[in-house]
């Protein structure tokens, strides 16, 4: 496998800033749709062509610059996805401007922190968000200029009477104009080095950080995906995960639109509605996590579950053929046996599946092969941003994060005797830094320049990434070994019982100086309930369902230790009734569930 051939399918188109990327895309896709959304139940789609993007997004520029906002100053972005939510993103970047995407979870409060900590200038929010925007520019003072997608577009200039709100379509349609260009700063005006945009995460550590990532930068990454994935101007993308996330961002609003392909957004992120929309839409590359993929393998599943049994061992034969010759053979049977599989579920127009922002099982990967998607798992963090490795379509092994993509080079810093240590990469992509935090800026790095990711893993012979944990989750035995407990975690995937888990280290005893592992349980209750004793009144009822839950999770967990070294067993575990709360890319916030590691039930 010629890589670097693989890298270079496309023509690099590494422009100079984010204007120059836009005015030459629009210029050379004018005429094609670049945008398409449902504004109503029923009605057909509406659609938004190159060049209307380039008009909206550019009155949207004149209309920042009009309100005082100018090369550097920072305009934040907080609502669902929607075209307004890109046009005003392209406005910032093209004007020279800094964006600033807001995680539409967030509650007030967390906007006004973000939107001071940021010194945004302005707000453009959705109605759904109205209450926050309107809380935060009270908190923040009168400096701060809100601008509504849905206000109504009002020849005075439409401020609402209570939030002195500005509305969006009567900006816009005061500020379009003959030229796209006019009342705009000149293309050269605009540091391509200088930061484009902060991303605010807190990832699962709890402490909020701006991640500044610059013109070059994020297009280097862009260029890289569109590498990567192959992605073309026929290819029709579907916008599921929230556009804040780099990885979104970069991915599924980013990288089509370079290179002339097309958006379609979803009103409703339930799997039926999206796989409507793939299937009315065309959609041929799908991103999203890993939830996404199980949700929708779960429907497949439970779809085939209620045919006749003549019917069901057929397809079941069919799969089972299939994955056989794909793992023995290296042939792609699924496309042609299960095609009849992939139209019902709407999912015949898909070319690629991209998994990410978390580890993909390994049979929901199988599933899919099977099924005969092509489904890929790749690697990231919002410091690189993001993309760090994929999988190739035509090259992959999904028990893997993928292979380095163009422009971006991985090792493994300080390695032990299994090839395991921490990932380190470096890339034109890198950040600027953290905004305002020069230690933890400095942090991030190792002495030579190298972006220290926190994540453990090792590199194969063939270049691909393997991951095995976060390096802060690290559990040390009293024996000197390294459990690491996504491997743990990923034991009970599929699990009938357990719905949830999460492993942590606790001090093995008061005289002992390594940990224990510790998994804490949520289990499926319905199903669990499903199977409890209907007698004995509401008290007793709900004492005999925790009995049969902490039974059904003392199994499971049996299950899961016998397929594990001594020193990786699970010694302890606890039953948690509620879901974890997580971060809103659905990563469980780790640091607040430490203190489970101070009791437990004996496995």
């Amino acid at each position: 496998m010629n890589l670097a051939r693989r890298f270079s399918r496309y023509p690099d188109r590494l422009y100079p800033n984010f204007r120059a990327l836009f005015d030459a895309v629009c210029a050379e896709y004018e005429g094609l749709t670049a945008m398409r959304m449902r504004l109503a139940d029923g009605e057909p789609y509406t659609e938004w062509r190159y060049r209307d993007l380039k008009r909206l997004s550019y009155a949207a520029a004149r209309f920042m610059r009009s309100r005082g906002v100018g090369l550097g100053d920072r305009v934040a972005i907080l609502g669902e996805n929607r075209p307004e939510w890109c046009f005003a993103y392209i406005g910032a970047v093209a004007l020279g401007a800094v964006a600033v995407p807001l995680d539409s979870a967030l509650d007030a409060k967390g906007v006004a922190t973000i939107v001071q900590a940021s010194s945004s200038k302005m707000l453009f929010h959705s109605a759904a968000h109205a209450a926050k925007a309107a809380t935060a520019a009270s908190a923040l003072g009168p400096g701060l200029v809100l601008v509504n997608f849905d206000l109504p577009a009002l020849s005075d200039g439409a401020r609402s009477a209570s939030h002195a709100t500005l509305s969006w379509n009567a900006a816009i349609a005061e500020h379009a104009a003959d030229r796209d260009e006019d009342g705009l700063p000149p293309p050269e005006a605009i540091d391509g080095d200088g930061c484009a945009v902060i991303i605010f995460t807190s990832g699962t550590t709890g402490v909020a950080k701006g991640i500044m990532l610059s013109h070059k930068g994020i297009i280097a990454n862009v260029n890289a995906a569109r590498q990567a994935l192959a992605v073309n101007k026929d290819d029709v993308f579907i916008a599921i995960l929230p556009l804040h996330h780099t990885y979104a961002a970069t991915c599924t609003f980013l990288s089509p639109l370079e290179a002339g392909g097309s958006i379609t957004f979803v009103e409703k992120l339930i799997p039926t509605v999206i796989l409507r929309h793939v299937r009315e839409a065309r959609v041929s590359v799908m991103i999203g996590v890993p939830l996404l993929f199980d949700k929708i393998k779960q429907g497949i599943r439970s779809e085939l579950d209620k045919l006749p049994r003549a019917s069901g061992a057929l397809v079941g034969g069919l799969f089972a053929l299939s994955s056989f010759a794909g793992r023995a053979l290296g042939l792609p049977l699924g496309r042609v046996l299960l095609a009849f599989l992939r139209k019902k579920a709407g999912l015949s127009s898909v070319r690629l599946a991209v998994s990410g922002g978390g580890p993909l099982a390994w049979d929901t990967a199988a599933f899919y092969e099977a099924l005969g998607l092509n489904l890929v798992q790749g690697y990231g963090m919002s410091e690189n941003g993001p993309l760090i490795s994929v999988n190739l379509p035509e090259y992959k092994d999904n028990r893997s994060a993928g292979i380095a993509v163009k422009y971006t080079q991985a090792r493994i810093a300080d390695p032990g005797a299994d090839g395991v240590g921490e990932i380190q990469v470096r890339s034109p992509s890198l950040m600027l830094g953290y905004l305002n935090a020069p230690e933890p800026t400095a942090e991030a790095f190792s002495r030579d320049g190298w972006l220290r990711t926190g994540d453990l893993g090792y590199i194969d012979r063939r270049g691909f990434i393997f991951i095995t944990g976060r390096s802060k989750n690290l559990i040390v035995t009293e024996g000197g070994k390294n459990v690491y407990p996504e491997e743990i975690e990923m034991k009970f995937e599929g699990s009938p019982w357990i719905k949830e888990v999460l492993v942590l280290g606790r001090r093995a005893g008061a005289h002992k100086a390594g940990e224990e592992v510790l998994a804490v349980c949520v289990p499926d209750w319905d199903r669990i309930a499903g199977g409890a004793p209907g007698d004995g009144g509401p008290g007793g009822k709900a004492a005999q369902l925790a009995q049969l839950a902490r039974e059904r999770v003392r199994d499971e967990v049996r299950r899961v230790n016998k397929e594990l070294p001594q020193y990786m067993k699970i010694v302890d575990f606890i039953i948690k009734d509620e879901e974890f709360e997580k971060t809103s890319s659905r990563k469980i916030r780790r640091f607040m569930y430490r203190h489970y590691a101070e009791g437990g039930t004996k496995a």
